[in-house]
């Protein structure tokens, strides 16, 4: 873990030099000053909106599990926003997980299983949206047949997969040990346990009704994502259209999964920026203004109800970060 925390502290390092390489410092002053705030406050009510939605999401999740308040798995979320922001290794949903066992005597695996099934969700909806809009997207002429192609085969796969790991369990266990035993029995048997526990994290599919509630809150998380970042462009004047929109927010998406310190400090920066750019913005100056107070204004109030409701559950901060260093779980798959 030490080893990814400093190339994490690495990557945030020199995306911070990029950041703010060429930067007109007074330009960036002036823009920060001439926010209008007002869309601001519709911005934090929709960040607040979107955990809602994802911990209504996680509910339907847990259901085959146990039956579990949505204002429960709401602090549950948000604590591990807290632990995403300040702890290295992007810990946050192994710490979800751990503080749903403590309080709700769930299994860790359990927990994690459903998880790493919102993970897969997020990135159906991320790609549906994609291959319906793709041909909207500022790409060169040509490029546009291919890349709607790569997406809509990219769902296919995924969706292949998590019908596989739901009803052909026993078969893709079989085929991932004969493939990957030769190689390294250690590796076969943590992939065979893997799957067995996402396997079980995808019960809500035996459910017609509590799935159709994950796909349908799926896309309104999509939704009020977009809203978050289509009103706080309001704030600075920018007016982003649909594709503009869509270019940004695959753009934060990357910066956010790839290797950074906590908070994704200087990676949301850099791509943040280059949505921006790339969508039509020519002021640098601006995009980092914006890109700087949209991430404060999710860092900081998701950080402070964090703080909240561990003190409300009567959890110390210390604790949650010594039990998910002790824990043994890959957290690769389930970063967010």
């Amino acid at each position: 873990m030490k080893k990814n925390f400093l190339f994490g502290l690495a990557v945030s390092g020199l995306c911070l030099y990029l950041v703010f390489r060429n930067i007109d410092f007074f330009a960036l002053r002036k823009s920060l000053a001439e926010v209008r705030y007002v869309y601001l406050l519709v911005v934090l009510g929709l960040i607040f909106l979107f955990t809602f939605f994802r911990a209504l999401r996680w509910k339907y999740l847990l259901a085959p599990v146990k039956e579990i308040r949505t204002w429960d798995l709401f602090e549950v979320t948000t604590i591990g926003y807290l632990a995403n922001n300040v702890l290295p290794a992007r810990i946050g949903e192994v710490v979800r997980a751990l503080v749903l066992s403590k309080t709700e005597g769930i299994r860790t695996a359990s927990s994690l299983a459903t998880i790493v099934t919102e993970r897969f969700f997020d990135v159906m909806t991320l790609l549906f949206i994609l291959a319906v809009s793709s041909r909207h997207l500022p790409l060169p002429e040509g490029t546009k047949g291919h890349a709607m192609t790569l997406v809509i085969g990219s769902f296919g796969i995924i969706l292949l997969f998590m019908l596989l790991m739901r009803y052909r369990q026993g078969w893709l266990l079989q085929m991932s040990h004969k493939l990957i035993a030769p190689i390294s029995l250690k590796m076969a048997n943590r992939l065979q346990s893997s799957i067995q526990d996402f396997g079980h994290g995808l019960m809500v599919l035996e459910s017609k009704g509590d799935l159709l509630a994950v796909v349908v809150l799926s896309i309104f998380i999509g939704l009020s994502m977009g809203g978050i970042y289509y009103f706080a462009a309001l704030g600075f004047g920018i007016v982003l259209t649909f594709s503009k929109l869509l270019l940004l927010v695959s753009m934060i998406f990357i910066g956010i999964t790839i290797p950074s310190s906590p908070g994704f400090i200087g990676t949301f920066h850099y791509f943040c920026i280059k949505g921006l750019l790339l969508g039509g913005v020519k002021n640098k100056s601006l995009a980092l203004s914006y890109a700087i107070v949209i991430h404060l204004i999710q860092y900081i109030p998701e950080s402070l109800a964090g703080l909240l409701f561990l003190w409300k559950r009567g959890l110390s901060f210390r604790e949650i970060n010594t039990a998910s260093v002790q824990t043994n779980v890959p957290t690769e798959a389930v970063q967010e």
